[in-house]
């Protein structure tokens, strides 16, 4: 049973990884009368570091996301612990353990759970509920304060790592390559994802998504999502008109300009199933919907300077989601913006179709070698080393066409070779952009 007689026992616990999750779960445990001790690799200047790896005083431990934990990398405490048979939970299964009655909004996918997540809160909130957001989207869930409802966007990393979970409505967006380093194949990710789905009472996915669909689809309690007209789907998008759940149009997306792009329809429906399922109704969710602000490095429009637009998504760090950035502007001549840490795998799997606005590819950072291979013969690209390099060599280009021109940062890698995150990498590109005039 999950309640909080699980700590009864449970006296000395040790905290894996002192990032933010970790420093929140051990001010959290520590206050509440238990023993905690700290590893880290990393980190210097950490409480009651363990010491020696002495393991045999720890009852149970808690490990941060990141650290690896599948058979084929896992981290050597991990394994130490295992052999040691001392449990191993995650920082949900903590809160779970503490809140066994909470109302938990999950939300996971490989690509659109933070804007969809984002987007829920604010439709909630907007409309007088008591509900809290956090989870991967960067608030740990010991730093929220109580509240009626939490939505929390789920990773894969934490699905993977969590013993107990239990959701009132569960979402899976979709489900693409990525992460495989962490989970050694994608069949161990897909498997990290619909674990979502394990304990969740009511079920959202979208039909474009065939892994869950076909596995979960028929399953009691499912509503069915489509971004495309799709009359199986309970949601549905129709030709910009949002279908709800009276099965007439409830939403011209034509007039919600913040959220372009048909992966966006996908987040706004996906929005709209989970607060209809908590009672709002469709007006106060279409009011908030329009008021909605993308969250930055999400196909943000950064300046327009003549008729050339620079569109910031550095968020972008996987090629499907390079490939509905390029899908959304279809009609434009783009000069597109690629580099950083390849995910290595086949992208011309997810962006092929979506190449023949492309006028020419600006390359940077690890992944320029890999690319200039890739697009051999097939686009034209220039190696620029850095993205500073890259945006102005992509404007010089960009500004002799006429017509829509869009400068477009998705550079379908993540940003560690260069930045310390996707928000630094994009911060970055906004401050070289506005610099131009």
């Amino acid at each position: 049973m999950i309640n909080e007689a699980f700590f009864a026992s449970k006296k000395n616990i040790l905290i894996i990884g002192y990032g933010a999750t970790g420093k929140s779960v051990y001010s959290f445990l520590k206050n509440n009368g238990h023993n905690v001790s700290v590893y880290d690799d990393f980190k210097a200047n950490i409480p009651q570091r363990l010491k020696s790896n002495r393991l045999s005083d720890i009852d149970l431990a808690v490990k941060s996301p990141s650290i690896p934990c599948m058979p084929h990398n896992s981290h050597s405490i991990i394994k130490d612990l295992g052999v040691a048979k001392i449990p191993v939970i995650s920082a949900f299964d903590v809160f779970m353990l503490h809140n066994p009655e909470a109302r938990i909004v999950g939300i996971t996918g490989t690509n659109g759970k933070s804007t969809t997540a984002a987007l829920t809160y604010h439709i909630m909130k907007d409309s007088g509920a008591d509900v809290q957001l956090g989870g991967n989207i960067g608030i740990p869930y010991f730093d929220l304060p109580k509240a009626e409802i939490y939505i929390f966007e789920m990773s894969s990393y934490e699905l993977a790592s969590s013993r107990y979970l239990k959701f009132e409505i569960g979402c899976i967006l979709n489900i693409e390559p990525d992460h495989l380093t962490f989970h050694g194949d994608f069949g161990n990710y897909v498997d990290a994802k619909h674990r979502l789905f394990e304990n969740a009472q009511t079920k959202i996915l979208s039909l474009e998504d065939s892994l869950t669909s076909e596995k979960y689809g028929f399953s009691e309690d499912v509503i069915k999502v489509s971004a495309k007209h799709s009359p199986q789907a309970d949601v549905y998008v129709f030709e910009r008109a949002m279908i709800g759940s009276t099965k007439t149009p409830i939403l011209d997306l034509s007039d919600v300009p913040a959220l372009i792009g048909q992966h966006n329809y996908q987040n706004i429906a996906f929005a709209y199933s989970i607060c209809r399922r908590c009672g709002i109704p469709d007006h106060l969710i279409v009011r908030s919907i329009r008021s909605f602000r993308p969250l930055p490095h999400r196909l943000n429009i950064v300046k327009k300077v003549g008729n050339v637009l620079f569109v910031n998504d550095s968020k972008a760090t996987n090629p499907e989601s390079a490939a509905k950035a390029l899908a959304t502007f279809v009609g434009f001549k783009i000069f597109w913006l690629v580099g950083g840490r390849s995910k290595n795998v086949n992208v011309m799997n997810s962006i092929g179709e979506y190449l023949t606005s492309v006028q020419k590819i600006y390359l940077f950072g690890e992944s320029a070698e890999e690319f200039t291979q890739t697009f051999d013969g097939i686009k034209s690209t220039v190696d620029c080393k850095t993205m500073l390099s890259a945006i102005h060599l992509a404007y010089k280009d960009a500004v002799e066409e006429s017509g829509s021109v869009v400068v477009l940062l998705s550079p379908m890698c993540s940003s560690f070779d260069q930045f310390d995150s996707f928000e630094h990498r994009g911060d970055e590109f906004t401050k070289a952009v506005e610099m131009i005039v």
